[in-house]
């Protein structure tokens, strides 16, 4: 009996010391994929001199690793729960890496358009299977809670020193030198993952692969069509051909949904209020956070005339306050007010912040630049951190990889929207008044997204 009780917590730490070295891994993993996001954005008008491309062809280039990021992520995280999600993590970070090599030695738009597409096809078995294997790793209670705040926290530091390093590496280096970085990180997560991450229980599921393509096409055909919007015009055939399919595709997603056996989002699932608000804060935090980061490296470096070092170290207010925010402020908050509460409160900020920001003309003062982007930023992962929680405090374990990949679907689709978007609305000479005509849109999502918060707020007091 003795030799039993003191084996037993030795086990225990064992165990305890392996999740750490495999949590590791896994946000490593999650550095990598959201730091490639971030870290583009002030590399748009290094490609557009280097590679000789438009701005459409700039949004393609950004867009091309969102769009299949956000078309996949449902299939990946079904896939996940259905073949292994440290199998399908190890593969995507595979995948992520050769191609990030290859958008490193791409020698023409058209090459760099297709290694992002591939890059996102990479992180679209990735990034599911990062906050999947939370709950696998970690014991429901205080240690599952911190481990999702902490994972939250981690996406928004890549967010953070994106811009940074990116700028800087930039003006060093060359565009080439901030996808040759996914190199080591790429190898380094791998080895962690598979010391310290075993292999989860499989589900018997089946692949909706009507689904899956009329998702993938209606965002493409979507996201296409707010392109062309920006750059052959809003009453162009082209782009209301693009618009009108992509509308129609998602309708019949919608319809087919209903009938097949085994949906790819079943329609249950987006049935219950606090999942519902949760999924679409996430769109909309992807939408106004990936917006505002584009829109303001833009006007940094062609306004401004600021370099991509100089705009990388502007921006950071709006990018280091999402990595302040919950790791000092969130938690202790959200145990005393709830993640209802905090996710109506991280909205409000939003909004002021983005009032600030409103006031961006080409001699702005940088103090009311730099308030407005702190607090902006600060304020976009309190809402994660809150749509986060409330969403896996909704699902079992047995449908956490669904969970995560309808969660970070929403976000990706709303990043691919809000690219497309501000960069349609931005191609042109005025370009200041149409800063703040983006601004404006997005005060109107921050109310929307308060008035969710309310509703959730609301639903859970009457549970």
């Amino acid at each position: 009996m003795p030799t039993t009780s003191t084996s037993a917590p030795a086990a225990d730490r064992t165990q305890a010391g392996r999740s750490r070295i495999g949590f590791a891994g896994i946000c490593l993993g999650y550095f990598a994929i959201i730091l490639d996001g971030s870290v583009l954005n002030v590399a748009v008008p290094a490609l557009r001199s280097d590679l000789g491309s438009t701005m459409p062809g700039a949004q393609r280039v950004l867009n091309a690793y969102t769009l299949v990021l956000a078309g996949l992520l449902l299939t990946a995280g079904a896939l996940g729960d259905r073949l292994g999600h440290r199998r399908l993590l190890l593969a995507g970070l595979g995948v992520f890496t050769a191609s990030s090599a290859a958008c490193g030695a791409a020698d023409s738009t058209a090459v760099l358009v297709a290694a992002r597409a591939v890059q996102g096809l990479g992180a679209a078995g990735l990034l599911p299977a990062t906050l999947a294997l939370v709950p696998h790793l970690f014991p429901a209670g205080p240690r599952r809670e911190r481990a999702t705040v902490v994972w939250v926290a981690i996406g928004a530091g890549a967010m953070a020193v994106g811009p940074f390093v990116g700028g800087v590496l930039i003006d060093a280096l060359g565009w080439r030198s901030i996808f040759l970085l996914n190199l080591p990180i790429g190898i380094a997560a791998a080895a962690l993952v598979r010391a310290g991450v075993t292999e989860t229980p499989r589900q018997r599921s089946q692949v909706d692969r009507a689904g899956q393509l009329l998702a993938a096409v209606g965002l493409g055909l979507i996201t296409g069509g707010l392109i062309s919007g920006g750059a052959a015009g809003w009453t162009s055939p082209v782009t209301a051909a693009l618009l009108v399919t992509g509308v129609a595709a998602g309708a019949v997603f919608a319809v087919v949904e209903r009938r097949v056996a085994a949906p790819l989002l079943p329609p249950s699932f987006l049935a219950d209020r606090v999942r519902a608000v949760a999924v679409a804060s996430a769109l909309f935090m992807g939408f106004l956070f990936y917006g505002a980061l584009f829109a303001m490296s833009l006007y940094f470096q062609q306004v401004r005339g600021w370099t991509p070092s100089t705009a990388g170290v502007a921006l950071l207010p709006f990018t280091v306050g999402p990595v302040l925010a919950p790791l000092v402020l969130y938690r202790p908050l959200a145990r005393r007010f709830g993640h209802a509460r905090m996710l109506v409160a991280g909205f409000a900020c939003c909004a002021t912040g983005t009032a600030l920001l409103c006031t961006t003309g080409p001699h702005t003062g940088y103090p009311l630049l730099g308030a407005g982007l702190l607090l902006a930023g600060g304020a976009s992962t309190v809402v994660f951190s809150a749509l986060t929680s409330l969403l896996m405090s909704a699902v079992g374990t047995e449908r956490a990889g669904l969970a995560s990949g309808v969660q970070n679907t929403a976000r990706q689709a709303g990043a691919l929207i809000g690219v497309a978007v501000f960069g349609s609305v931005l191609n042109t000479a005025a370009f200041t008044a149409h800063l703040r005509i983006s601004f404006a849109m997005m005060l109107v999502v921050e109310f929307i997204g308060i008035a969710g918060g309310v509703a959730v707020l609301r639903a859970t007091r009457r549970t």
